[in-house]
């Protein structure tokens, strides 16, 4: 599957109010991704009511119609809408119940204008955000699972990911032993544990470089790695280009 998704961003607005404005009811011929931050609101999809909650989603796709109720309480949310060259990363369900995790949240905060034509010149940056979240949900969803334990350890790693993580930590935060954590899991998703850390904390540092203005030394640390070297080791083997020639492009 292509990393590319967005084709065009029409609209993006990452703010605060003291209560949601009311979209009057019609059709939309864009995709319209709103997540909740804080507070609550409400939409219908094709008349069918949706409440958002704190990390909730709501994706409205092209053709559908939509509408958003006026609240008089406090929120804080993030709206994309856009074009896609592919539908493949989008997902299938409407409400997206608690998919915000807390490494989208940290890069969205990046970004707080209104309206996109405040960020001009960041536009590339909030395409490529745009696309991390988009591929994020769609793995947060592909991983979704009966099994309890790999959706805590899943939970666990994301909650965790600027720390050095290993099998040890979760397994021991789980109560499994660490045979059994990585056995199920490499059942489950057909990853070793220390593969998928590697993959996620390698993927949100390439959008951490492309997406913000943050050293590179600040998001090696951020991501847990000992030392920068380390870090640019990895990622160029990961990526074929060092951290620092991936930000000069």
């Amino acid at each position: 599957m292509s990393p590319y998704i967005v084709k065009e961003l029409l609209h993006y607005c990452n703010v605060s109010l003291k209560g949601a404005t009311r979209i009057e009811r019609a059709p939309i011929e864009y995709y319209d991704f709103t997540f909740v931050i804080k507070g609550e609101m409400t939409y219908l999809v094709n008349d069918r009511p949706y409440t958002l909650g704190e990390n909730d989603a709501i994706l409205i796709r092209p053709g559908e119609v939509r509408e958003r109720l006026k609240t008089n309480t406090p929120v804080k949310y993030v709206s994309f809408n856009f074009t896609t060259l592919c539908d493949e990363a989008i997902p299938k369900k409407s409400y997206l119940k608690g998919v915000i995790s807390h490494d989208i949240k940290s890069l969205i905060s990046v970004f707080s204008a209104s309206h996109i034509s405040d960020i001009y010149s960041s536009r590339e940056k909030v395409i490529n955000l745009l696309n991390y979240i988009l591929l994020e949900v769609k793995d947060i969803l592909d991983f979704e699972s009966n099994n309890m334990h790999i959706i805590e350890i899943i939970k666990y790693i994301n909650e965790h990911i600027s720390e050095p993580i290993s099998l040890t930590t979760i397994s021991e935060s789980i109560n499994l032993s660490k045979e059994y954590t990585s056995h199920i899991f490499k059942k489950e998703t057909g990853k070793t544990v220390t593969d998928y850390i590697n993959e996620r904390k390698l993927f949100i540092g390439k959008e951490m470089i492309l997406s913000t203005s943050y050293s590179l030394t600040y998001i090696s640390d951020r991501l847990g790695y000992e030392n920068y070297s380390y870090f640019s080791k990895v990622f160029k083997k990961q990526f074929g280009v060092s951290p620092r020639a991936l930000r000069k492009s």
